[in-house]
């Protein structure tokens, strides 16, 4: 009722001044000629009227406030309904999504075990091969024969190294490690093809120390190796030193063809090829600095191309403090 006062209280105000004024009127206009007996009586023929009319539209002020209340119910509950429905249809996407990803995530590892495995029995032929390749007579074929035997090796290597790749995190081993270890058996990964180009190592540095992946850093040296081989020049060299500040920095520097300034922003880009092809002769897959990109943030391992180095090229490894990133003691 209150409500309701509050809302048609202007017009009931307007309705008794109306009233008022009509007595005022009659007052005025009849002065003694007025039956105060009829006065009163019309008084209360208009104030009936008031009191039907308010009534009437009480009753229908209260129709109106049931039906927004029901029309309010009505909507709550419709809401509660379609937020059950949204609820049960996310629940239920939710657990096709994970089926599906834990499909997804099954079927890679079936593949990467497929690979791994076909990998290690690919290189018992492989052996064969070498071995056989040792009796041949011929000079000029047992040199082409190795150097492919060599490349199937590295293929191999690379092969089984990316298909890890996609889920390294149980096949990561983080340790304290020298640079000069890792940096050797990167070579000897390359030895064949680097003393076939008549390379000189010059590692400048000794006793430095890394908390790091011993097999994972010796990929991502061998492919900045097989960079320096694919795109050397006359009287190749590579070299290996450190830069010591907030960080160790190690530097891998190579005197070959380099890298166009226009490819530099692309170099880790996946599958991205650049224009400096050696002879225009040596078709590169792009992948070799993407998986050392991929491989490095894995890591904590931060990696940059020197951009204003333009006698061949040359790389920055930053290694950060990773005994915290790790949880090592």
């Amino acid at each position: 009722m209150i409500n309701y006062l509050k809302k048609t209280g202007l017009k009931i105000l307007f309705a008794i001044s109306v009233i008022a004024f009509i007595n005022i009127y009659f007052i005025l206009l009849c002065g003694s000629r007025l039956f105060l007996e009829d006065l009163i009586y019309l008084d209360i023929i208009l104030c009936f009227l008031l009191i039907v009319v308010i009534i009437f539209d009480y009753l229908k002020y209260l129709r109106l406030v049931r039906l927004e209340k029901r029309q309010l119910v009505d909507k709550e509950e419709l809401n509660l309904v379609c937020s059950k429905q949204i609820v049960n249809i996310f629940a239920h996407n939710q657990k096709y999504y994970e089926q599906k990803i834990n499909y997804l995530n099954n079927q890679i590892q079936d593949l990467s075990d497929y690979i791994s495995k076909w990998s290690h029995e690919a290189k018992l032929p492989l052996a064969s091969l070498r071995l056989m390749n040792e009796r041949n007579e011929n000079v000029f074929l047992k040199k082409d024969i190795r150097e492919t035997i060599e490349r199937l090796q590295l293929l191999l290597n690379t092969m089984l190294m990316s298909s890890k790749l996609k889920n390294p995190e149980n096949d990561i081993k983080i340790e304290r490690i020298q640079l000069t270890q890792v940096i050797k058996e990167a070579i000897k990964h390359q030895s064949y093809f680097l003393i076939n180009k008549h390379f000189s190592i010059d590692i400048q540095f000794d006793d430095i120390y890394v908390y790091n992946d011993r097999r994972w850093l010796t990929y991502m040296l061998d492919q900045f190796i097989a960079n320096s081989i694919k795109y050397c020049q006359e009287s190749p060299c590579l070299i290996f030193k450190i830069i010591e500040n907030d960080a160790i920095t190690l530097v891998v520097e190579d005197n070959g063809i380099g890298i166009s300034k226009e490819d530099m922003p692309y170099i880790f880009d996946r599958g991205f090829v650049g224009s400096n092809l050696r002879d225009g002769d040596y078709r590169s897959t792009g992948m070799g600095l993407y998986f050392v990109k991929d491989i490095a943030k894995k890591l904590n391992i931060e990696v940059q191309v020197d951009q204003n180095f333009h006698t061949g090229t040359r790389f920055f490894i930053k290694f950060k403090d990773n005994r915290d990133y790790f949880f090592l003691d």
